[in-house]
This record gives structure tokens, sequence and C-alpha cells, in this order.
């Protein structure tokens, strides 16, 4: 199998990069649109949203994607589409059964959160949910034959059409925050019935499948557990989603100010800060099918090379991206916020410090993850994702409600569950990796630099021109400090040019 790992990151980096730009855009209007409780009732259903989704397509996309690069490995083609036959069964059943929970008790979980008049959300999502699932099904085969482009592509149909549909039908239906929520959702609807269309083709066009009987031992064995496992975190967020607001109004907080500040942990600096996981998100999966070919094989040394030089590639983009971020915050908030209150704004440049921390080791956990599911390791899979997931919610509710802590807790219960599936992972299969201690160094260091150099600048220099300047102070300033890793970096990619042209 040739390696594409390099070209299936970039192509899902780069549509990753348009659906982060179009998700940014899209936040942002609608923020201005449903104010800022409006958007805090937004995360909230959409974190149920996005819980159901990852349980009913998150595992089976993953397993997918194992399961037929392994076959492609083995020369058995003819079960591909038995698996394929499995994945929408699977899927179907699932979302079509939590479709009827969110129809049946629209009302009472809305009530449960604190959102009453916003029930109507869940209705809405109970029709884009087997939609979705689908959606991911799809996305699962044509990975596992290391074609990314259908995945991009989708993800970028779905981007444009929610920031389009969303936000026409969330002004439209906009009486006051709920109702306007309430068209965003009619956006999300839209795009995955057209993300489902463009990929049911593109599937058809991909290969001919035979939907045989055979395989379904093997298919319930990796999606059992990578659905369950899958879960923990969405669930985690689920949680936070209902119990966000009932455990900061125990700190101290009005139930306007506690919705208030959840929006601004998950819709405001969530919205810039987890740009960066486009990167790690990219890297894991186009990671799995080509680690899990190498694992069929049996070539561990293969592995270990791709793993190797995948992490170093995604240090030493990750880390500048986040430190630049964290450091250019306290500027940029008003900036693309104006109407945010003052106090608000405070405490947003303090979640997004604590939250620069999670972002790294979350992309680390997802990385690892990856490399775990590859070589077949399902159940560790899902053993270390529980035992951060109550880590994460242990934090949750221990430290929420307490005054000095607050809001702070989300951050943190995020580095906990992060650091926890991390180590756990690196005991199981330490063996498959590592890195050499300067490449790894040397982005950390060049990072900080880069980061008291845009702080000190921003403090002699502000506004949105001095942001711009502030930008390339910062990246010229990483540039120089890791230079030698850049030179390396690229005398190898021209390396493999050369090699491949005189061949």
């Amino acid at each position: 199998m040739k390696n594409t790992v390099g070209k299936g990151t970039f192509v899902l980096i780069l549509s990753g990069l348009v659906c982060k730009f179009f998700g940014g855009l899209f936040r942002l209007p609608l923020t201005n649109i449903v104010g800022i409780e409006g958007i805090g009732i937004f995360q909230m259903v959409m974190s149920l949203y996005s819980l159901a989704l990852v349980f009913v397509s998150g595992g089976v996309t993953n397993a997918l994607s194992k399961l037929v690069s392994s076959a492609r490995a083995r020369g058995d083609n003819r079960v591909i589409g038995s698996y394929l036959r499995y994945g929408f069964s699977f899927t179907l059943s699932f979302s079509l059964l939590l479709s009827l929970v969110f129809i049946i008790f629209a009302k009472p979980i809305s009530s449960f959160q604190g959102i009453g008049n916003s029930s109507v959300c869940y209705f809405i999502v109970a029709l884009a949910l087997p939609l979705g699932g689908l959606v991911g099904a799809l996305r699962g085969i044509l990975q596992g034959y290391a074609n990314m482009t259908p995945t991009a592509i989708s993800q970028i149909i779905e981007q444009v059409l929610k920031f389009v549909f969303g936000l026409i039908f969330a002004y439209l239906f906009s009486k006051g925050g709920h109702s306007g929520v309430a068209g965003a959702f009619c956006g999300i609807l839209i795009c995955e019935f057209f993300a489902l269309f463009y990929l049911l083709v593109a599937t058809k066009q991909n290969d001919k499948y035979v939907f045989g009987v055979e395989g379904k031992g093997d298919f319930l064995r990796a999606t059992l557990p990578l659905t369950f496992g899958g879960v923990v975190v969405p669930f985690t967020h689920a949680i936070e989603g209902l119990f966000a607001s009932k455990l900061l109004i125990m700190s101290g907080l009005t139930s306007e100010k506690a919705t208030a500040l959840f929006g601004v942990q998950t819709g405001i600096v969530g919205a810039i800060l987890n740009f960066p996981l486009i990167i790690s998100l990219a890297l894991a999966s186009s990671l799995l099918p080509n680690l899990s070919y190498l694992s069929a094989s049996g070539d561990d040394e293969g592995q270990r090379k791709i793993i190797s030089k995948s992490f170093l590639s995604m240090w030493y983009i990750l880390l500048p991206l986040v430190f630049g971020l964290v450091a250019i915050s306290q500027t940029l908030y008003p900036i693309i916020y104006p109407g945010i209150i003052d106090e608000y704004l405070k405490i947003s440049i303090k979640i997004t410090i604590l939250s620069g921390f999670s972002i790294i080791l979350t992309a680390i956990m997802q990385f690892l993850l990856s490399i775990l599911q590859a070589n077949g390791f399902f159940n560790y899979s899902l053993i270390f994702s529980i035992f951060g997931g109550i880590g994460k919610l242990s934090i949750l509710f221990i430290c929420t409600p307490l005054k000095q802590i607050s809001i702070y807790a989300l951050s943190i219960s995020n580095i906990v569950l992060a650091s926890i599936v991390s180590v756990c992972i690196l005991i199981k299969i330490g063996h498959l990796i590592s890195f050499p201690f300067y490449e790894v160094t040397l982005p950390i260091l060049s990072s900080f630099i880069m980061y008291m150099a845009v702080k000190i600048f921003l403090s002699l220099v502000g506004g949105i021109w001095g942001l711009l300047v502030a930008v390339i102070v910062g990246m010229t300033a990483y540039f120089v400090f890791s230079l030698p890793l850049f030179v390396g970096y690229v005398r190898e990619i021209f390396g493999k040019l050369k090699i491949n042209i005189d061949k």
C-alpha cells in the first residue's frame, strides 16, 4: 500500500480550514442574531446532538475505515460490501431510536437544561440525526480506501450550507434567542441532506460492492467498543450541557449569567481555540487506514516511521497555532465580538489560556487513539476513554460549584481527560512511539519566544492593524528560532521529490 498519510492529511486540513472559516463565520453573526444567551442555548442543544451523532456514526466511521483497509491488505475485497451493509443497518437503527427519544423527551430535556422554550430544536435534531449517521458510515467506507477527498468535500458541503441556510433561517425565525436558534438547526438539517446525497454518489462510483453476510463478527467486535469509546468525550460535553448552568448557579451566579458564561466557554473561546484541532483530527483520520494496513501486514517498523514523522509534523505546526491564538486573544475578541460585555471579555481571556493547554493535550490524545485503534486494540480504546471521562466528570462536578474556580473547571476537566487517556495509551503501545528529544523541545521553545514577542508588540500597538502585524512578527520569530527543523523538513521533502523524479 502506498503511504498516503501526507496527501490525506493535506486534503483534510485544507477542508478543515475551509470548514473552520465558515464555522467561525457562522458563529459570529449567529451570536449577534441570537445574543450571548442564545448562543449558549445553541451550544447546549448542539452538545446533545453531537453526542447522539457520535454514538450512531463515530464508531462506525472508524471501524469501517479500519476494517476496509485491513481487508484490502489481505486481498479480501468481497467482504467490504458486507461491512457497508452492516454499517448502514447499525447507524440507521440507532439513529432512528435516538431520534424517537429526542421527539418524546424534547420538552423534559430542554426544561432540565433551563431552556424550556427551545424544545423545538430537539424535534429538528431528530430529523437530522439519521442523515448524519449515514454520512458517517459512507465516510468510513471511503476512508478505508485511503481516499479522504469525498470526506473533505462532504465536510465543506456541510459547513457552507449550514452557514448559508442556518443564518438565513436564524434571521427569519428570530423573535428572540429561542426561535432564532431553531432556525440555525434547520440549516444543519438541510446541510446533512446534501452531504448524504453527495456521498451516496461518490460511494457508488468508488467500487462495485457485493452485499454478502460474512464479516459480521469482525464488524461488531470493532464497532461496539469504538462506538462506546468514541461517545465518552461527547458524552462528557453533553453532561456539561445538561448540568453546566446548575453547577455554575451553585457557585453563586445567576441563571442568565451562568448560561452566558457557558456560551462564552463553548461558543466564543471554543469557536476560535478549537481551530488547531483541524490538524490533529485530519492526521488521525489519515493515519487510521494507513497504520491499519501496516498492522495487518505485520510491519511494525513501517508504523514507527509513519508515527514519528506524522507526530513531529503535527507538533511543529500545532504549537505555534495554539500559542499564537492565546497571545492575540485579548486583542482579537473585541474585534470579532464587538458586542461582548467587558466582564465577559476578561473571563474569555483567562479561559483561553487554560484552554490552550487542553487543546494541545487533546491533539496528542486524538493522535494516540488513532494508533491504538489501527492496531486493533478496540477494547482498550473504550476502557481508556472511560477512565478519562470519569476523571473529567469528577473535576466538573467537584470544582464547578466552587466560587474560586467556577467556569474554569470546564477547561481543567478537559486537561484531566486528555492526560489520563494519553498516559494509558503510552503505557499500552509505547513500543511503537519514539521521538527525537530535540525535535520535540525546539518547537516548544520557539513557540514560547513567539508568544512573548507577540504580547510585547501588542502592548505597544493595538487595533486590527496592530494585530495583523503582530501575527507577522510572531510567525517570523517562530520561523527564525525553529529554522534548523524547517530546513531539515524541506530537505526531506525535496529529497523525496528527487527520488520520484529519478524513478
